[in-house]
């Protein structure tokens, strides 16, 4: 199926998606208050230290492992949980999006889907384990593997080669603005996801999918 968004006279024949926050939940605060009742500190602490500072950008993009990344992150706060029990509070807190795995499944019967996402090895094979809607995606470009994140410009010539088609016959979906952009940047045509409704919406009214009612 390929059909022509108002804005652009090119047929939109591939979609990509970001994933947390768009195909699933992300609530990083479970982690943070879990980690936070074990070091006797604040979650506001917690989260600074490993989301505001250079500690998660390096274990999205695979300069730490992580084993090494536990380590750190035990350093910092001077704590020693066992491994599997810090995974455990590392990977809980996801949750599913509304209705976004059965719109998946049906545009997966009309585009090829990729998923370009910043993301780390113990979340995304616990995501991968979890969520069955990735199924229907063929490829993923993963900040870990990639060595890339975005707004970065490597993920998204990395997607370029991976659809094997014009940049502007692919729609990317992200909830960041600034990922969005930086999308458009290089040539791709992106939407900022909202909301599932707003999402289906726009896609009918671009005649990119029509929903069962």
């Amino acid at each position: 199926m390929a059909q022509n968004l108002a804005t652009s006279v090119a047929p939109i024949t591939a979609v990509a998606f970001d994933l947390g926050n768009v195909l699933i939940r992300v609530d990083h605060g479970r982690f943070c208050q879990r980690l936070a009742e074990a070091a006797g500190v604040s979650s506001v602490e917690i989260f600074d230290a490993v989301f505001n500072s250079g500690l998660e950008p390096q274990f999205d993009t695979g300069r730490l492992s992580s084993e090494e990344f536990y380590r750190e992150v035990c350093r910092l706060f001077g704590i020693n949980p066992p491994f599997p029990l810090f995974a455990q509070w590392w990977q809980d807190v996801f949750d599913p999006m509304e209705g976004m795995a059965e719109v998946v499944a049906e545009l997966a019967g009309l585009y090829p889907l990729f998923l370009v996402s910043n993301t780390n090895e113990l979340h995304f094979d616990y995501i991968y384990r979890r969520f069955p809607l990735l199924r229907h995606v063929g490829r993923f470009i993963l900040s870990y593997r990639v060595g890339s994140r975005k707004p970065e410009p490597a993920i998204y010539l990395r997607l370029i080669r991976e659809i094997a088609r014009p940049p502007e016959q692919c729609l990317y979906i992200d909830d960041k603005a600034p990922f969005v952009e930086a999308a458009r940047r290089h040539g791709l045509q992106a939407w900022q996801f909202i909301s599932p409704a707003d999402f289906i919406s726009r896609l009918e009214r671009y005649g990119l999918y029509k929903s069962a009612k």
